[in-house]
């Protein structure tokens, strides 16, 4: 019986390996590969165990998959950076999202990872859209009153997820700690953007004093401090300089004050919003703070974005800030894949064309360091294949690799086309005009 199992798992392994270990050949397509190779017009792509082995024209060698790519594009993964995919489903069906706590029970600890869904049904949509990789952040409503009473302004820790929908498709753990500034963070802290800037300074105050005196306090042989230990530790790789702290601003004068706090405890700076970040561009280049933005952001929606305009990208970039581009704001978890039609209004706007490929993919990868984003010897192959031009509204993906594996592009939506389009039998209309 022994033996019996043993040859069964032996089996099993070889079976397992060897899927794992299909090489495919891309051959023949306009390849923007984001790296020092830049973009060539006719190129092959290699791939192996789910990496790139080599990129170039004309490439001899043999694959058990060839892909035809001539009259196409091939570009990395389109990486988003704000996104509570898995976390949401249906915005308006409370059973559904578990992006966000009420009230005052948890705040920097907040995990919502063991909530997440690999199975929604956002994740193929997106992916059919180009999208290959994710992070995904919890967040807080200004209009919770739980929130509000509270006076809470972090949000929590967040996570990196590949859309390939299996159950260890998360990539990335406590990715980043997210807070809130501006006007945001005025309307949780007691209606002051002083009192959320102090509620901020006074965590990472804490976190770091909770770092140099952390057995003693745990002992209880320290004064009363006014966070829980649970928060206080998700702050440590904050305070230790590991993972960023994402704050969300759009006012330029919060951006400086975010900065400033940044430099104050040296902690790795990465703003969300943005909206006026082009007033003090020079300013974040110096401090070398990142900045994801909803580049189609130019109307003056709240007080804090007056100063908003369609060349934020541009500006941005020129002045030497790193730039990673999201979804329009609206559309954080539903069409996070629309974060490539910003990036192509922002070219429209004077963004270089390869910046904006970065801003959607390699750039996002830096920032919040996962794997992706170009297409390299060595890189994780997460490869779309466009029937045109990525950032053309009308183009699509034709193919879309994770980790060398190609995915399926069938979504609710395309079965739900498919179903009603051509009928089959037991499927009939249920009236006719």
């Amino acid at each position: 019986m022994n033996k019996v199992v043993v040859f069964c798992t032996l089996a099993l392994g070889l079976l397992f390996s060897n899927a794992q270990a299909e090489t495919i050949l891309i051959k023949g397509g306009k390849v923007h590969t984001l790296s020092d190779k830049g973009s060539l017009d006719t190129a092959d792509i290699l791939i192996a165990d789910g990496r790139i082995v080599q990129v170039g024209s004309s490439l001899d060698a043999s694959a058990e998959r060839v892909i035809d790519a001539s009259g196409k594009v091939v570009t990395p993964g389109i990486v988003a950076p704000i996104s509570e995919l898995g976390l949401v489903e249906i915005s308006a069906a409370s059973t559904t999202n578990d992006q966000a706590v009420t009230g005052e029970s948890i705040g920097s600890a907040f995990n919502p990872l063991p909530a997440y869904n690999p199975k929604s049904t956002l994740i193929p949509f997106n992916r059919a859209g180009g999208v290959t990789s994710a992070v995904v952040f919890p967040g807080i409503s200004p209009w919770d009153s739980g929130a509000v009473e509270a006076q809470r302004v972090f949000a929590g820790r967040s996570f990196a997820i590949k859309l390939n929908g299996e159950f260890d498709s998360v990539e990335a753990r406590d990715v980043a700690q997210k807070a809130y500034l501006g006007e945001a963070g005025a309307q949780l802290a007691g209606g002051s953007r002083a009192s959320a800037y102090a509620k901020v300074e006074s965590a990472l105050r804490e976190a770091i004093e909770f770092r140099e005196n952390r057995s003693a306090i745990r002992r209880g042989e320290w004064r009363q401090l006014d966070y829980s230990l649970a928060d206080l530790e998700a702050l440590q790789p904050v305070v230790d300089g590991k993972t960023p702290l994402v704050i969300t601003a759009n006012r330029a004068s919060d951006i400086l004050a975010a900065i400033a706090l940044a430099k104050a405890f040296d902690v790795k700076l990465v703003i969300l919003g943005a909206a006026e970040g082009w007033m003090v561009a020079d300013q974040l280049a110096e401090a070398q703070v990142p900045v994801v933005i909803d580049a189609i952001n130019n109307l003056p929606i709240s007080f804090s974005s007056l100063g908003a305009r369609l060349d934020n990208a541009a500006l941005l970039t020129k002045a030497g800030v790193k730039v990673a581009i999201s979804g329009p704001d609206y559309a954080s978890t539903h069409n996070i894949y629309l974060s490539r039609q910003s990036a192509g209004n922002a070219v429209a706007h004077g963004l270089p064309y390869e910046a904006a490929l970065k801003s959607i993919s390699s750039n996002v990868a830096d920032i919040f360091s996962l794997e992706g984003g170009t297409l390299e010897t060595g890189a994780v192959a997460d490869i779309v294949i466009w029937s045109g031009d990525p950032l053309e509204v009308t183009s699509y993906p034709e193919q879309v690799l994770i980790a060398g594996e190609p995915q399926s592009l069938v979504t609710r939506s395309t079965r739900l086309r498919d179903r009603y389009l051509k009928p089959s039998k037991g499927h009939n209309f249920g009236y006719r005009h």
